[in-house]
């Protein structure tokens, strides 16, 4: 009993110890919750977070748009901001040195864009940068040390797909190639944890089928590596980083076929995948961007090309701080060593 009652103090103590962190989150583990829906539903933008805001940028309706709308989590409101100079969809953002960059896509007047604009959000203003090397839509965006990798896409909506990975440096707004990826792909997604890059799904052609595949790029040695596949083959889908995990979400698994709630979470350090709580609106061609250790899913569409676009913004909040889950399983391997030897 005395040892029972041990272990009781002890896991008491941890929980206390725990709820008494100001940095740690004790939220239900992963669960999403409705936000205000997005203002202005269009296909093809893309979404970037910065300065605590999620931005939502470009995209189409009868034609592409050149419409900036900005989604502040703390207030759960939206605002609109400076159009981009250019209208354009299918482009990518990135966020890098406290601006956001768009980057390629394409326009009334072209099937791919090269076009670069760099967005201030302190003064709300754009400005013109160096055009990327490769006119592209549909490709990928990671930014390590500062610098963003354009990656892969297709040169017209009918392809091909391009190897194509080319680094730029914000600060001296220059352009440098880099080694193709082994896998051509389109509407994949990217993200960057430790320095590197990790490519998700995608398309290695315009009409499918759909990939599993995922790829680390190394900036340090401009190399790549095979990883673990996620478990769910899918395209046109989103991503986002919480601590050093990175959760893969929505999409589809055919070429224009419906849209998924699945959210699959990747664990870098050991290469393995596992199941996260659905997102409640499946949907493809959606955004994500991160705040404060929360993911933000914007927009997108019900079902491939369908008429069904989609104003919904939910917050996926990962449950137990990262942090604090660690100290957690470590703090219970001790107590199990300590008291439970009955």
């Amino acid at each position: 009993m005395k040892r029972f009652l041990g272990w009781l103090l002890g896991f008491g103590l941890i929980l206390t110890g725990l709820l008494g962190h100001p940095s740690i989150i004790l939220a239900a583990e992963g669960e999403w919750l409705k936000k205000a829906n997005m203002p202005f539903p269009r296909l093809f933008f893309s979404v970037s977070a910065a300065r605590e805001q999620v931005y939502v940028i470009g995209g189409m309706l009868a034609e592409p748009i050149a419409r900036v709308d900005t989604y502040d989590p703390a207030t759960d409101t939206w605002t609109q901001k400076t159009d981009m100079p250019t209208a354009r969809a299918g482009m990518v953002t990135a966020a890098a040195n406290g601006k956001l960059y768009a980057i390629g896509g394409w326009s009334n007047e072209a099937p791919a864009l090269s076009t670069v604009e760099e967005y201030d959000p302190a003064t709300n203003t754009w400005t013109q940068k160096a055009d990327m090397p490769t006119a592209r839509v549909f490709f990928a965006t990671a930014v390590a040390d500062g610098k963003i990798y354009a990656i892969g896409g297709i040169a017209t909506n009918f392809g091909p797909v391009l190897p194509a990975v080319e680094e730029y440096n914000p600060l001296t707004d220059t352009w440098t190639q880099k080694t193709d990826m082994p896998n051509p792909r389109s509407g994949m997604s990217a993200v960057a944890v430790d320095g590197k890059i990790y490519l998700l799904g995608g398309v290695s052609d315009v009409q499918g089928p759909t990939l599993a595949t995922v790829e680390e790029y190394d900036p340090t040695t401009d190399t790549w590596s095979p990883k673990a596949n996620m478990p769910t083959k899918r395209t046109a889908l989103a991503s986002g980083v919480i601590g050093s995990q990175i959760y893969a979400i929505g999409g589809t698994n055919v070429v224009q076929g419906p849209g998924l709630p699945t959210v699959e979470e990747y664990n870098p350090a050991n290469n393995t995948w596992s199941k996260q709580t659905d997102m409640p609106t499946a949907r493809v061609f959606l955004g994500t961007g991160v705040v404060n250790n929360k993911i933000y899913a914007v927009g997108g569409v019900a079902e491939g090309l369908g008429p069904a676009i989609l104003p919904a913004t939910e917050e996926f909040d990962v449950g137990l701080h990262v942090e604090a889950k660690a100290k957690l399983s470590t703090q219970w391997g001790q107590i199990k060593g300590r008291h439970l030897r009955w």
